[in-house]
């Protein structure tokens, strides 16, 4: 199989695959061999239930000349939702990157459903979802021990599917505690929505911004057009962004082949080859260190 130039050095930093409570479309085994192929230099896993430390430890011990293959929590309710036992287990072996709720957040399920395609994950009966906020507006005390710890380790904290305004005044509490490498999880898609002001406000606590390319397919709600997050990421500036594709849903390409079809389609939108590079390669690198 042919693989775009594009991926050469490239890291996605949003990737799903089996072993799943859904099926996808690959393994991780099989999204780790073609990213050997295609000459990237890592992917990130991520799993909506559990942690993927233990299985990125295995595929880099496979793959020790690359790529590199990095692990992800959510903090959803399959391991105890804002646990920061769950936090502290995950970066004590080797975890790096922390996400705030993501289908068990109460403005995915707002947004999107409890429990439904394309994130039909397992909830508690009769789930409102985990909320940031409390009663008062304030961000939740729960917070405070996770960011410490992700601060600590000098892990990755991203945004989730929590709302723009939650996902905000997390990036805020972050800095304040300490940690330094920020994202804010796909900013342009439907359940995350966030505008270009809001956009520039994350950007100007810190933080990187992912777009990913699962927003423009048919299996994303709220579907977006591709030349949406062209204008996006150019006009916030490519060197504040991260393309990831987002992908491993059974009726996407698969993972590695789909994100470089998608990334050559934004030269189409008129982005140029050493602008993709950026937001593929130098920030997500300087992201994860």
């Amino acid at each position: 199989m042919a693989f775009s130039e594009l991926l050469i050095g490239a890291i996605d930093l949003h990737v799903h695959a089996s072993p799943d409570v859904v099926n996808r479309r690959q393994s991780a085994a099989e999204v780790a061999a073609d990213a050997a192929a295609a000459g990237m230099a890592g992917v990130l896993i991520k799993e909506h239930c559990t942690s993927t430390v233990g299985r990125a430890a295995v595929l880099n011990a496979l793959y020790p000349n690359g790529p590199r293959i990095y692990s992800a929590l959510a903090l959803n309710p399959p391991v105890g939702g804002l646990n920061p036992v769950a936090v502290e287990s995950f970066l004590r072996a080797g975890g790096r990157v922390v996400y705030a709720p993501t289908h068990g957040a109460a403005n995915h399920i707002r947004r999107w459903g409890a429990g439904k395609p394309p994130t039909a994950f397992p909830l508690p009966p009769n789930f409102d979802g985990i909320s940031l906020f409390d009663s008062a507006g304030r961000l939740v005390r729960e917070l405070d021990p996770i960011l410490e710890m992700i601060a600590k380790a000098d892990a990755v904290l991203a945004t989730g599917h929590v709302s723009p305004e939650e996902g905000l005044a997390l990036l805020r509490r972050g800095r304040e505690l300490g940690v330094k490498r920020l994202v804010v999880t796909h900013a342009s898609e439907s359940v995350t929505d966030m505008n270009l002001d809001q956009q520039r406000e994350a950007v100007a606590l810190g933080a990187l911004v992912e777009h990913c390319f699962f927003a423009v397919t048919p299996h994303s709600p709220g579907r977006l057009e591709l030349a949406d997050i062209a204008v996006q990421a150019q006009t916030l500036g490519v060197e504040h962004v991260i393309l990831s594709s987002d992908f491993g849903q059974v009726g996407n390409p698969p993972p590695v082949r789909g994100f470089g079809e998608y990334l050559e389609k934004m030269l189409e939108q008129g982005l140029s080859r050493a602008e993709i590079g950026v937001m593929v390669r130098d920030n997500p690198a300087r992201l994860l260190n």
